[in-house]
This record gives structure tokens, C-alpha cells and sequence, in this order.
């Protein structure tokens, strides 16, 4: 009798498990199958020991000479910023472009900490940097999403970091859109889902715009999905950078 019971009682708890380990999504990464080379580029300007500007840029593109298309899809897509190249004409490669990106980087901070200078007497140094650092990540179906990490320093002094995302198809380059995802009314859907999520978060009532607001979400501003979202086959995860709806960075996953 107490074999039996233990036997019943093992059989439950293996089929538990099981049920439990199926309706669990899997938290394991998607792998992008497709290989990826990197573009880096530091370099140091002097203009004088007041004046100077560092730029470290390293942008991930796909590796084969079948997805040129691509890569100048992907720099045009405002990955890096100060976005020069989305209104180019010529074609885009990476290992062409990100020199020419920091050449006329440097060119322009040089050129306008020159002014300020010469406005500003007092200005002991004005030394700016930027870093962008780009990788590329699997996204939902045969989608990729990349993710461009920015610090910026105009010579104030003061660091500036934040986040730019875009989902593009691995196939043409195509810059994938929340109106394609989601339809029409993807502003009005995706706002009360993304409403919701906050509401829950910071307990509050779930319709509670007024109560996001006063605890610093879209201060003075209609609630509104980011542009900046993550595509995976599970969710959408949209990314509010920081000052955009809130003093900090804000992240909100929905269910597709």
C-alpha cells in the first residue's frame, strides 16, 4: 500500500512539472544565426589643450557581401547620432561610413567649441566625447533588432547616456513599424496596454492617468507608445529613454 501511494505520488509530481515546464515561456536568448563583424574607430582631435573631442564608435553589421543592402539600411536607420546619413544619396558601408561619421563629427564639435570660446572667455576646456557602441540581436521571426548605446559629452562636462532601438528584416533591410506589427490602431491599443502595465506596476488603479502623472510619468504629455521598442516572439518591449516620459529610463513589456 505505501509503495503504491509513493508511485502515485511520484507520477503526480513528474506530471506537474511537465505541465508547469509547458505553459512556461523559455527565457533562453534567441540566437541570431546570421554571422556579424564590427566596425571600431577611436580617435582623439586636438585643437588645442582647451579644445579637444574623443569618438570610440563600434557598429555591428552582417557579415557577407549579400547583405550590403542591408548595412546601408542599417546606417541610415539613426543608429548613430548625429544622424548624417539618413537623407544620403550614396551608398552606405560601414567600413566607410563610421570614418566619415567621426571625421564630420569632430569637424563640426571643433568648429562650434571654437565659437563657444571665443564667447566665453572664462571657459577653461571644452572637451567633448562620444561613444556609440551598435549590437544585433534576434528579434520575432526573421526579424533582427539593433540596439545602439550612446554616451555624449558636448564639453559641458556632464555625461549623457541613453538608448536608440530599431527592428529591421534581415531579408531587404525594411525598417519594421508598430502600424505594421499592430495595425492602424496601434497607438490607441498599444497606449491603454502600455497604461496598464505602469498602472500595475505602481499600484494604481488600471485606467489612472492622473495618478502616472504625479508619480512622474508623461508629466504635461499624453501617454503615447515609444518609438524605441524590442521585438521578440513573446513581447514588445518599448523603451522610454531617460527624460522622454520620465527622469529615468522606463521599460514596458506587453504580450503579443
Amino acid at each position: 500500500m505505501t509503495k503504491k501511494l509513493f508511485t502515485i505520488f511520484v507520477f503526480s509530481a513528474i506530471l506537474m512539472f511537465l505541465m508547469t515546464s509547458c505553459g512556461r515561456k523559455s527565457s533562453t536568448p534567441k540566437k541570431l544565426e546570421i554571422p556579424t563583424a564590427v566596425v571600431s574607430i577611436d580617435t582623439i582631435a586636438h585643437f588645442s589643450d582647451a579644445i579637444q573631442c574623443h569618438v570610440h564608435i563600434e557598429f555591428t553589421y552582417l557579415k557577407d557581401n549579400k547583405y550590403a543592402a542591408v548595412n546601408d539600411s542599417l546606417l541610415r536607420m539613426g543608429l548613430l547620432q548625429p544622424d548624417y546619413f539618413s537623407l544620403s544619396y550614396d551608398r552606405l558601408s560601414p567600413q566607410t561610413a563610421i570614418p566619415a561619421f567621426a571625421r564630420q563629427y569632430v569637424k563640426e564639435y571643433m568648429e562650434i567649441a571654437q565659437l563657444v570660446r571665443q564667447r566665453e572667455k572664462g571657459k577653461s576646456q571644452l572637451i567633448g566625447e562620444l561613444t556609440i557602441k551598435t549590437e544585433l540581436k534576434a528579434a520575432a521571426d526573421d526579424y533582427i533588432t539593433a540596439l545602439s548605446h550612446i554616451a555624449i559629452n558636448n564639453g559641458n562636462g556632464q555625461l549623457t547616456k541613453y538608448m536608440i532601438v530599431r527592428n529591421f528584416s534581415s531579408k531587404d533591410g525594411h525598417l519594421i513599424t508598430l502600424q505594421e506589427q499592430f495595425g492602424k490602431d496601434y497607438k490607441e491599443k498599444l497606449t491603454k496596454e502600455i497604461i496598464e502595465r505602469l498602472t500595475d506596476r505602481e499600484y494604481l488603479d488600471k485606467d489612472d492617468i492622473a495618478g502616472l502623472q504625479a508619480k512622474g510619468y508623461f508629466t504635461g504629455i499624453a501617454p503615447y507608445p515609444a518609438d524605441n521598442f524590442i521585438l521578440t516572439d513573446d513581447s514588445t518591449v518599448f523603451i522610454y529613454t531617460p527624460g522622454e516620459i520620465s527622469q529615468k529610463e522606463v521599460r514596458v513589456a506587453i504580450d503579443n
